[in-house]
């Protein structure tokens, strides 16, 4: 495993605290560590992108069967898509990419992050996070299934509401269309990893639940403001998407609660006698 896993058995074996103060007592150590760290990150990095681009060309491929069966969804029968300029079709199939690439990148990336520290973990602390990291796929998964058959439909009914009242009738180009449609499901995806990305980042010691509940009011004000961003201008479209968002975030406190309380038991019941 190289040098950075006799860094981690090191940092074990003296405890974190000790730890660093040795490499604050000695310059020449703390250089030397901190460039083997960046060598190992950046090769974590590396590997991250070459994923990303990859799943990215290969998302390119499978987007026409996706795009068809978004095609043949109920809401999407009751309009006609047209294409309103010449690269307005392969700018659908990009977006389409990029939302697989995503899908297949974030594990990937956390197994990467996991990698990275794990030298420094216990056994019971790399075997717990490690089991989270299939997990992302799914809820990420969950979070487009359930803002694409509940809140999209829902949103986008309201809003075309307005012109069937007037009698207006509406034409929409395919970009325009899918734009709206994965500006709006596309973060609903990502936040719904959040529990799963809290619970780990808690096992990782990198968050407590104290942190998530006194950056309470400081996370509420920053998922309206997603919210805002990513629906249209009007209440009703806010409420259906920041509600999930807000459930999400304290769903994640409850969480990460139950993993500091088990982690803190069980470093109380192992402690040296």
């Amino acid at each position: 495993m190289g040098k950075s896993h006799d860094i981690g058995l090191g940092l074990k074996r003296i405890g974190r605290r000790k730890w660093g103060s040795l490499l604050m007592a000695n310059p020449q150590l703390f250089a030397f560590i901190t460039k083997l760290v960046a060598r190992a990150l950046r090769k974590r990095l590396i590997w991250i992108l070459l994923v990303f681009v990859l799943s990215l060309l290969s998302g390119f491929l499978m987007a026409e069967p996706v795009l068809q069966s978004i095609k043949a969804a109920p809401i999407s029968q009751k309009i006609e898509w047209n294409v309103f300029a010449i690269g307005d079709a392969f700018h659908v199939y990009l977006k389409i990419s990029f939302v697989i690439a995503l899908a297949v990148t974030t594990p990937f990336a956390m197994y990467q992050v996991w990698k990275f520290v794990s030298p420094g973990l216990s056994r019971m602390e790399q075997r717990v996070t490690l089991l989270y990291i299939p997990f992302v796929f799914f809820l990420f998964i969950t979070g487009i299934l359930f803002s694409y058959f509940l809140i999209f439909p829902a949103v986008f009914q309201f809003m075309t509401s307005f012109s069937e009242r007037i009698g207006a009738s509406e034409v929409y180009g395919i970009n325009q269309y899918f734009s709206f449609m994965f500006r709006l499901i596309l973060p609903i995806g990502v936040v719904f990893e959040l529990p799963l990305i809290i619970m780990f980042s808690t096992h990782l010691e990198l968050i407590t639940p104290l942190k998530l509940k006194t950056s309470r009011k400081y996370a509420y004000i920053f998922l309206l403001i997603l919210a805002a961003m990513i629906t249209p201008p009007d209440i009703v479209s806010h409420v259906l998407v920041t509600t999930p968002l807000i459930l999400l975030y304290e769903v994640s406190i409850v969480c990460s609660n139950m993993v500091f309380l088990k982690k803190q038991s069980y470093k109380t019941t192992n402690l040296p006698s």
